[in-house]
């Protein structure tokens, strides 16, 4: 069956990424939540989409500078706020090899000492960093996200870099690439689709799980309660 997960939380009443918006998730229904993290310059794990927060560079800042720090999840938030939810941990990627790899080995060491690690799957843009990651923890379940390569290829480098899953804009994804995976023993992610007839071809697909922002219509699509009540 497919795995539906709630994109950055469920944001509806809460902020994206926030704990509340993780916690959410779980009201709704959702099999699991995604959301990002970044490593700030003092070495803490905290969750934000975007690299800056009120115009500072979260690479380049300590946590306690950052503007509206006290509003900013930690990575140890979120798995808590998650609670039996599976958990995709995206990294954030920069320029920087030493940041890429620094955050990697972070990410890495810290879900292995969680209770909560069975549950966690990490993805990146970046195979350098989802190379890290496998390299620091052999058995973690890792993903490559990308936007704009042909899916052969990326089910290709995923096969070849040994990773566990290929995440997919959704538009990227049909039968025969759902076909392969399958066939290459690759769990595919979509993402983000969320329009009732998006979120019905995904599941169609049997993809492995659909990374959407609207939960509670993919729950009552995959129900087979149609779009609405």
């Amino acid at each position: 069956m497919t795995s539906i997960f709630a994109h950055r939380g469920h944001h509806v009443h809460f902020p994206e990424n926030s704990t509340g918006a993780i916690a959410a998730a779980r009201d709704v229904g959702a099999d699991g939540v995604e959301f990002d993290v970044w490593l700030t310059s003092d070495k803490f794990l905290i969750v934000n989409h975007d690299r800056t927060v009120g115009g500072q560079s979260i690479p380049a800042t300590r946590r306690d500078d950052l503007a509206h720090g006290g509003e900013i999840a930690s990575l140890d938030d979120a798995l808590v706020a998650a609670g039996p939810l599976r958990i995709n941990v995206e990294i954030k990627s920069t320029r920087s090899v030493p940041y890429n790899l620094a955050v990697a080995r972070d990410v890495a060491a810290f879900l292995d000492a969680s209770s909560v690690s069975a549950q966690c799957l990490v993805s990146s843009f970046s195979l350098a960093i989802c190379d890290e990651v496998r390299r620091v923890s052999p058995e973690r379940r890792v993903g490559w996200l990308a936007e704009r390569r042909p899916a052969a290829f990326v089910l290709d480098q995923v096969t070849k870099h040994r990773l566990t899953s290929a995440h997919l804009a959704f538009s990227r994804v049909n039968a025969a690439v759902a076909d392969e995976a399958r066939e290459r023993g690759v769990e595919l992610h979509v993402w983000t689709p969320n329009l009732a007839r998006d979120i019905g071809r995904m599941l169609e697909l049997g993809v492995g799980a659909v990374i959407t922002d609207d939960v509670v219509l993919a729950r009552r699509l995959r129900d087979g309660l149609g779009p609405t009540a």
